[in-house]
């Protein structure tokens, strides 16, 4: 996870704790910094299941790394 994946999740973390309709760059968003975190090249979907696992997977990433 880059700083600027750091930050975005710090300034958006109601987006990543909430369930809402997510507009395409915050899905984009979502993927690219799940990528970054797992490695995979998965790619943005609006598969809720998809969406949901990523945005989990973020958070846990982000609150361990935490200092």
């Amino acid at each position: 996870m880059t700083e600027t994946h750091r930050q975005y999740v710090k300034d958006n973390m109601l987006l990543f704790t909430t369930s809402r309709r997510y507009q395409p760059e915050e899905i984009r968003m979502i993927f690219e910094i799940y990528n970054a975190i797992t490695g995979q090249k998965k790619k943005p979907t609006s598969c809720g299941r998809c969406v949901q696992t990523a945005k989990q997977t973020i958070v846990h990433y982000y609150e361990s790394k935490r200092s």
